[in-house]
């Protein structure tokens, strides 16, 4: 029979042993693993999904790769490419739009998953405004929204047009699908004319257009016309978006005068020496004529009256009183 001593240790060993295999292997294995997904590729397409591993990375085991939701194309093992990383290359496909699921696995345990995009590319949506109201027509800006199948604003776009560029234009870059293009209408604008509108749109019919892009761009067109009650004789003196009330009538917006022309007394010259301050020799500004011989002569008269006169009065003042 066996002793006890040793039949105790036996049973110690085994349920160390068990409380190993119990362990998970992420705590065994001395690296991890990452796998990341590329941006969304289109359906039909390779996507290179990179495996990257950490740590000791000397002699790594083969991994398990498995896909769901698409077809796993091929493996590049990952190598070492700098010290304590390695890293790798899974090839996905899925032929149609969706979402492929990579999953990374060793002896049964998941180390990294990656979530593979397959979307057709963005197409373009364009967007065209033509405002038939004459070359004299006012500057204006027309708003759009795109709504997707489910009813939700995707995009918002905006087109100006006016006299002399009667079409305007706006683009957005969407995925493929199915899309309605309908003119925000503002308080002058409406679906046909009537007292008080101004502009009415008379293509597509309510304002709203379908449209289902693929891979070549897609345009859709608006067309609008003025009203009776639109102003006559326009006259464009300021870019502006709307008609403003009480600007004076046939104008938009308020008028700006030209600014005059700022008076200046010289340009360039050369000062000529003097014992004043003396104008330039050049300039738009009247020149001062010189002092002539007839001031002076004045100026000396009037100087020896004045002498004269207050040395007869000193004569006066000094004779005796009698």
């Amino acid at each position: 029979m066996m002793p006890r001593r040793i039949a105790a240790l036996l049973a110690a060993a085994v349920a160390a042993f068990t409380l190993l295999a119990a362990v998970p292997a992420a705590a065994q294995v001395p690296y991890t693993v990452t796998a990341v997904a590329p941006p969304p590729v289109q359906p039909g397409a390779q996507a290179a999904v990179t495996i990257r591993v950490e740590g000791q990375v000397a002699a790594l085991p083969s991994f398990g790769y498995d896909v769901e939701g698409g077809t796993l194309v091929g493996v590049l093992a990952p190598t070492p490419v700098a010290a304590g990383i390695a890293e790798g290359t899974v090839f996905v496909r899925r032929e149609t739009a969706g979402a492929a699921r990579l999953t990374v696995t060793f002896a049964g345990q998941t180390l990294a998953v990656a979530d593979v995009r397959f979307a057709a590319p963005d197409s373009t949506l364009r967007v065209q405004t033509t405002l038939n109201a004459g070359p004299d027509a006012a500057a204006r800006t027309w708003r759009y929204q795109v709504l997707d199948a489910a009813g939700a604003v995707v995009a918002e776009l905006q087109t100006s047009t006016s006299g002399d560029a009667p079409t305007g234009a706006a683009e957005a870059a969407l995925p493929a699908g199915a899309y309605a293009v309908r003119q925000v209408l503002g308080s002058d604008t409406a679906l046909a004319c009537a007292p008080g509108v101004f502009y009415a749109v008379a293509n597509p019919a309510g304002a709203v257009a379908t449209v289902t892009l693929g891979a070549a761009p897609a345009v859709v067109s608006f067309t609008i016309i003025p009203c009776p009650d639109l102003p006559e004789g326009l006259e464009v003196v300021i870019p502006v978006d709307t008609i403003v009330p009480g600007a004076g009538t046939g104008i938009v917006g308020e008028p700006v005068e030209a600014p005059a022309e700022p008076p200046f007394s010289e340009v360039a010259g050369v000062r000529q020496p003097g014992p004043g301050v003396l104008p330039p020799a050049a300039g738009n500004s009247p020149a001062p004529r010189p002092a002539g011989p007839a001031p002076l002569l004045i100026a000396g008269v009037l100087l020896l009256l004045s002498g004269g006169g207050v040395l007869l009065l000193g004569r006066l003042r000094s004779r005796p009183l009698v």
